[in-house]
């Protein structure tokens, strides 16, 4: 169907998409795994002849090859082999790499961050156009694909929050003018960003000390958005977080109003939460994609085929080949 040195041809028919988990700039891991369900590289084009590939967010950062994993990723979107969405990570290179009216950032990195956002500017040492172009690009991207039985968000689905998201993507992308409002935190708009891209989080109690495994101590926990909160213990409530939470029942007034999921809504896939995998398909319609490459463990793709229920056999997994290079950020 294809020869290398002949044009794409992208009208063939989709059978299947393959949704795959955050990348975090690893671009060998991506490559391996995309050999490994069958896609071939023709013209410098990843491609399957009867699936797509559907990028959860975060394709972005921490890895060692932000740059050609946002090559890859474009290319495919621009030949019609894949889809992406925006995730968190990709907002922190928006907001760090893109100007106001006073040439400064919208939203400056700070801390672990902000030596994320070096490293990716080192690599763009010598194309600092490409640089603005790619961060250009990501700007187009949307918040979330809804493929009729399927959805994909970054980190929560929420109706709402979605339709007000795309009536201020303005011609298809975020303009500058709408961006100050997505990096304030008193919007609705930025609300809506923020918790589709992180989730919902619950502030924990002052008097209640939480570290990690690196000794941080943690004020707020990554919560089940797709079961009803009230009633249940912080350890009950928790999906996705690298710390212990106590077994006795949350506070009510800890917890602000959301939308809980419905157990009849279509499949929603997930990145964000880097969780083990007896834990990915997280409820009978809800499954997480991200099976923490960027801390040590694998690149992750669940491949739906048409299916009414979701199977663990479906994953595909590729394990890092390189040295985490230290580097955080939320």
């Amino acid at each position: 169907l294809f020869r290398p040195g002949s044009s794409i041809n992208t009208t063939f028919i989709i059978m299947g998409y393959d949704i795959i988990g955050d990348v975090h700039g690893h671009v060998q891991e991506l490559e391996m795994l995309l050999k490994q369900m069958g896609y071939e590289e023709i013209n410098g084009v990843w491609l399957h002849k009867n699936r797509k590939a559907v990028f959860v967010g975060d394709f972005t950062c921490r890895g060692p090859e932000t740059r050609h994993t946002i090559n890859l990723v474009r290319r495919m979107l621009e030949k019609g082999t894949g889809m992406a969405i925006l995730g968190n990570h990709e907002m922190n290179v928006i907001g760090h790499f893109t100007k106001n009216k006073e040439g400064k950032p919208f939203k400056q990195a700070t801390g672990s961050n902000k030596k994320i956002m070096d490293s990716i500017k080192a690599e763009y040492i010598y194309e600092k156009e490409r640089l603005k172009a790619d961060v250009k690009w990501l700007r187009t991207l949307p918040f979330s694909v809804s493929l009729g039985a399927i959805r994909i968000v970054h980190a929560y689905w929420n109706q709402s929050h979605l339709e007000l998201i795309e009536k201020n993507r303005k011609n298809g992308k975020l303009s500058k003018k709408t961006l100050s409002e997505v990096f304030s935190s008193q919007s609705e708009l930025g609300k809506a960003i923020r918790q589709t891209t992180r989730g919902i989080e619950v502030n924990l109690p002052h008097d209640l000390i939480i570290k990690d495994q690196k000794n941080i101590r943690r004020t707020n926990f990554r919560i089940k958005w797709w079961e009803e909160p009230f009633g249940k213990t912080f350890r009950q409530m928790s999906y996705g977080n690298k710390f212990i939470l106590p077994d006795y029942t949350v506070p009510p007034e800890l917890i602000e109003p959301f939308d809980v999921y419905p157990a009849k809504a279509p499949f929603v896939f997930v990145g964000h939460y880097c969780v083990d995998e007896p834990n990915m398909i997280a409820s009978e319609n809800v499954c997480c994609v991200d099976n923490c490459l960027a801390n040590g463990g694998q690149l992750a793709a669940y491949r739906w085929n048409g299916e009414k229920q979701l199977k663990l056999t479906n994953f595909v997994f590729q394990r890092k080949r390189v040295v985490e290079s230290g580097m955080g950020g939320d």
